[in-house]
């Protein structure tokens, strides 16, 4: 092969590409390839979030439509107390569904939990999932056992009803801003125990009565009844005026809650959150101060004071020893 032929191929490579360079590219109808449900920001981009004034621009056309403000909007609904929530967990849903005052709007189920319960007669057809299913409706973590419901909230007397239909040696458990619900599903069950007539909670801190709280409560969110009150310090002031004797718990006092809570009678039991207790103006609305006597010391490694629900229960025990 002489040195023409062999380099007869790379001449006309080299024809073709010197061609090619004087047709002009037309870059809008070529467009550039990109990965399969790749984005479509270059590499180095960043996507942009949506403007405020889209955000607003949202919310006062939902104001135009509802004759509500953007705010009331936002808060009605899901996440504001009152309104239908999830349950989970054997007792506390079996307790729900066999509570002729629930309102139920849905049950599901795992397979495995329909073999193994037998639902009250007169509850609504569940429906069966897969595990995957139930652990997407609940939060993270709950353990759901295979069975969640969505209800209506309950509805009690009022407070003031209850008061004054209650007997001589009447307890009713009031909670200052006490917002854990696993404590509060806690002292639900002390509530029960210890033949509480009233759980009272300030509207604005205290935490949906469903989900996590009726988990730790095993039902006995359907039988106390749990009164949600504007104000605290006014709400013992008048139970005060149909005799009823008020007994804060504070670590600041010298009388003891077995002193405070003997003898009997018609009596109320003030809670206050952990770490700011009692704050103050439902400290002076209370009748007296009382504390619970411990033996640890100030020091690393000693217990400085007691779990909420704790001591809830050691006062409802004095006070029904007593």
């Amino acid at each position: 092969m002489n040195d023409k032929t062999r380099n007869s191929r790379f001449a006309r490579k080299t024809r073709r590409q010197g061609q090619n360079a004087n047709i002009p590219q037309n870059t809008e109808k070529t467009p550039q390839k990109r990965a399969y449900k790749s984005k479509t920001h270059g590499a180095t981009a960043r996507p942009h979030p949506p403007r405020k004034s889209q955000n607003r621009d949202a919310g006062q056309n939902t104001s135009q439509k509802t004759g509500k403000s953007h705010s009331e909007s936002r808060r009605k609904g899901a996440g504001r107390e009152g309104g239908s929530g999830w349950m989970w967990g054997t007792h506390a849903c079996l307790a729900a569904l066999a509570n002729p005052k629930r309102t139920i709007h849905e049950i599901i189920l795992t397979e495995a939990a329909q073999a193994r319960l037998n639902s009250p007669k007169g509850a609504a057809i569940a429906r069966i999932v897969l595990p995957q299913v139930l652990d997407k409706t609940v939060p993270r973590g709950a353990v759901h056992q295979g069975i969640a419901i969505k209800a209506a909230p309950l509805e009690w007397k009022p407070l003031e009803i209850i008061a004054d239909n209650a007997d001589d040696n009447a307890l009713i458990l009031i909670l200052d801003q006490i917002t854990d619900p696993h404590n509060v599903g806690a002292m639900l069950r002390l509530c029960s125990a210890f033949g509480v007539c009233a759980l009272v909670m300030q509207t604005r801190k205290a935490p949906p009565l469903s989900g996590a709280l009726a988990k730790v409560a095993v039902g006995c969110l359907e039988t106390v009844p749990v009164c949600l009150e504007t104000n605290i310090a006014n709400t013992l002031i008048n139970l005060q005026r149909i005799g009823w004797q008020v007994t804060g718990l504070a670590g600041e006092t010298d009388m003891s809650v077995s002193e405070a809570l003997s003898g009997g009678g018609k009596r109320v039991i003030v809670m206050g959150a952990e770490g700011p207790g009692l704050r103050e103006r439902v400290r002076k609305s209370c009748d007296q101060l009382a504390r619970i006597p411990m033996m640890s010391r100030n020091a690393l490694g000693q217990a400085e004071s007691l779990n909420v629900a704790t001591a809830a229960g050691i006062a409802l025990y004095e006070a029904r020893r007593g």
